[in-house]
């Protein structure tokens, strides 16, 4: 064969250009499409203007969105240095949130654990003098000493017809003594002389009276 038939023989055997292949494929699809089309059409025509428009731009939209490329991978492989690698997926908890879930919680457990221990306030217990000054009412002495009031009405209950509270004068020295948990426990009125009117807490919180 000459050198002449071989070059005929190579342009008869040469691929068409792209163009013309894409222009073949969609004269095929018109071609196909067209029956459906002619069928379509006098429906289409039937349709309100504004109905027509609309339906071409939702139909435009529908187009966009099929072919809008994903955000995310839906592979596990990945290529590298023209190999195909396999890349294993996380479906777990990812350690950076692991991690701050264990120190929150470690942060948490520390709170728990290291609230302040509050020492057990120490009540004296010993005896407690106050003299009367001029003025002074049971009702003040015992809001000045925090004692309860309270205790004050249920002592005012017994103290008898000679009335050793009520009628307590300037310069009358009375003796306050406290129980462990900070409450009354006795009251010493001095009277003239060396008498005096003593009134205790008994085991049920009640209150007597001894002379």
């Amino acid at each position: 064969m000459t050198l002449k038939g071989k070059r005929e023989n190579q342009k008869e055997t040469t691929t068409p250009p792209l163009g013309e292949v894409i222009k073949q494929v969609r004269d095929k699809v018109i071609a196909a499409l067209r029956p459906a089309l002619e069928k379509v059409k006098p429906y289409w025509t039937a349709l309100p203007k504004p109905h027509r428009i609309g339906v071409s731009a939702l139909a435009v939209l529908l187009v966009l969105l099929l072919l809008w490329p994903s955000s995310e991978p839906s592979q596990t492989n990945a290529i590298v240095d023209g190999q195909r690698v396999a890349v294993p997926l996380n479906l777990d908890e990812p350690q950076s949130t692991k991690n701050s879930n264990n120190t929150a919680s470690e942060d948490t457990d520390f709170e728990r654990t290291s609230t302040p221990v509050v020492a057990p306030q120490t009540i004296d217990t010993d005896w407690v003098n106050y003299e009367v000054a001029r003025g002074d009412t049971l009702s003040n002495i015992f809001r000045a000493q925090n004692l309860s009031l309270k205790d004050l009405y249920a002592i005012s209950a017994i103290e008898g017809d000679d009335k050793p509270l009520s009628q307590i004068q300037p310069g009358q020295l009375l003796r306050f003594k406290r129980d462990t948990q900070g409450d009354l426990d006795i009251i010493q009125i001095e009277s003239a002389g060396t008498q005096s009117v003593i009134f205790f807490r008994l085991s049920d919180g009640s209150f007597a009276r001894r002379k």
